[in-house]
């Protein structure tokens, strides 16, 4: 594991010295923390942002506001609300609050006509306005950015590459050959405290409407009962840019 620890490194210091306007882009599960963690280890003023959706569980609100003060990492959060959640409320975190208007039209679209929501009825769209659309935001002004994506958390993603480059975006997956035990030996080594939800059983974490337990592979447990379970929210297989 030392050597992917090295190689994860020196992805990261060749992407931070050749494209200045880089950030990390942390979802504050287990692969973005190890990713944040080795990162900061080669420059520890690089940006991290993330992108949350009012979905998501209290309890990756709370860990995003711990973490981000334990690491003292100044997040900016992207989200598409109408106001800042309370969790997120306070002097230590920069969230960016994106205009409602497109979800809520649609979402009551698919409740008028289905009596359903929208993560239900159309789980892309949903994750298209909330997630990709805010990404897009969050890359406006950025030539590369690090993620934690590996290609042995599930179908989707065997077939990615240490470095990316789509519509002149560089993206750049230093942890992306480390299996999961790989990297829970890092978390255990380097007394990383873990998001909560994994000590329920969980193994990929998301929206906490379309996160389920259980399943062969880490995802799963991702929109699960659903054409897209174990599959993407569309961040890492549109162009961003």
């Amino acid at each position: 594991m030392e050597d992917k620890i090295k190689h994860a490194k020196e992805l990261i210091e060749f992407a931070v010295t050749n494209y200045p306007r880089i950030a990390i882009a942390c979802s504050f599960g287990k692969d973005s923390m190890v990713t944040v963690h080795l990162a900061r280890e080669v420059d520890p003023n690089i940006k991290v942002f993330s992108v949350m959706t009012l979905y998501k569980p209290k309890e990756t609100f709370e860990y995003l506001k711990l973490m981000n003060v334990r690491w003292n990492l100044n997040t900016t959060v992207y989200m598409v609300a109408d106001s800042i959640p309370h969790a997120f409320q306070g002097d230590s975190l920069e969230v960016r609050i994106l205009p409602t208007a497109e979800f809520n039209i649609n979402a009551f679209q698919v409740k008028t006509q289905t009596g359903k929501e929208l993560y239900e009825v159309d789980p892309d769209e949903c994750c298209r306005l909330l997630k990709v659309e805010p990404t897009k935001i969050a890359m406006k002004n950025l030539d590369a950015w690090i993620c934690g994506l590996r290609n042995t958390e599930g179908r989707t993603r065997e077939d990615y590459q240490e470095i990316e480059n789509k519509g002149g975006l560089i993206k750049v997956n230093p942890i992306l050959t480390f299996t999961e035990a790989e990297i829970w030996r890092y978390i255990a080594t380097r007394d990383i405290e873990p998001h909560p939800w994994y000590g329920k059983g969980y193994r990929s974490l998301g929206c906490e409407t379309c996160s389920d337990i259980g399943g062969e592979l880490e995802r799963d447990g991702r929109w699960k009962n659903t054409s897209k379970c174990g599959g993407e929210c569309g961040i890492h297989t549109q162009r961003l840019k």
